[in-house]
C-alpha cells in the first residue's frame, strides 16, 4: 500500500472508529465537514482529512463539548486552540466595522480622510488668503481718518471675510458629502 494513499472508511466504519452514531456522520457528511473520496455508494471517507476538517471547523463551544464527554463517561477534549478562536472574534469584529464603515460611507455619515484634509486645507489657504489681502484692500480707505472711523472700516472688512471664509467652508462642506445641489 503507498504510505500516501489516503485511508478511506465507509461512513459507517467512520462512525465506529470516532465513536459518534452513523445519523451524527449523515449529518456532517450534509455540512460539508467531511472528506468525501467516490460518489455514491461507493463514496468513501477520506479519515486523516476528514478529522483535520472536523477540527478545524468545530465550535467555539468547550462547555458543551465537556458535557457531552461527561455524558459518554470520557475525559473532556483539549479546549481548541485560543489563538483560533481569537482569532476567528477578531476577524468577525473586522468585519462587522468594515461593514458599518461602508455603510456610514454610503449614508454620508463617513468621509475619506484624504478628501477632508484637502477640504480643510483649502478653508485655510481661502482664510490666510483674505487676511493676507486685507491691507491692501482698505488701506487706501483709511487715509485721513479718525480712530472711529479706521475701526468701523476694518470691522466691516473683517466681518465681510470671516462672511466669506463661512460660505467657502460650505461649500468644502457640500463638496464632501456631494450635496452641492442641494
Amino acid at each position: 500500500m503507498n504510505p500516501a494513499a489516503p485511508i478511506l472508511k465507509t461512513q459507517s466504519e467512520f462512525a465506529d472508529l470516532i465513536g459518534v452514531h452513523k445519523s451524527h456522520i449523515t449529518r456532517l457528511k450534509q455540512h460539508g465537514r467531511l472528506v468525501m473520496v467516490g460518489a455514491g455508494k461507493a463514496a468513501r471517507v477520506d479519515v486523516v482529512a476528514s478529522k483535520l476538517r472536523l477540527t478545524e471547523t468545530e465550535g467555539g463551544r468547550d462547555d458543551v463539548a465537556a458535557r457531552h464527554a461527561a455524558a459518554k463517561g470520557q475525559e473532556a477534549p483539549a479546549a481548541p486552540s485560543e489563538k483560533r478562536v481569537d482569532a476567528q472574534t477578531r476577524k468577525e469584529a473586522a468585519q462587522a466595522d468594515v461593514a458599518e464603515m461602508e455603510r456610514d460611507v454610503m449614508r454620508g455619515g463617513l468621509i475619506a480622510r484624504d478628501q477632508v484634509e484637502q477640504a480643510l486645507a483649502d478653508v485655510v489657504a481661502f482664510a490666510r488668503q483674505g487676511i493676507e489681502n486685507l491691507p491692501h484692500r482698505v488701506a487706501a480707505q483709511l487715509v485721513n481718518k479718525d480712530f472711529d472711523a479706521i475701526m468701523a472700516i476694518l470691522k466691516q472688512e473683517i466681518v465681510g471675510l470671516m462672511g466669506e471664509m463661512h460660505r467657502q467652508a460650505g461649500r468644502e462642506l457640500a463638496w464632501l458629502t456631494n450635496t452641492e445641489g442641494a
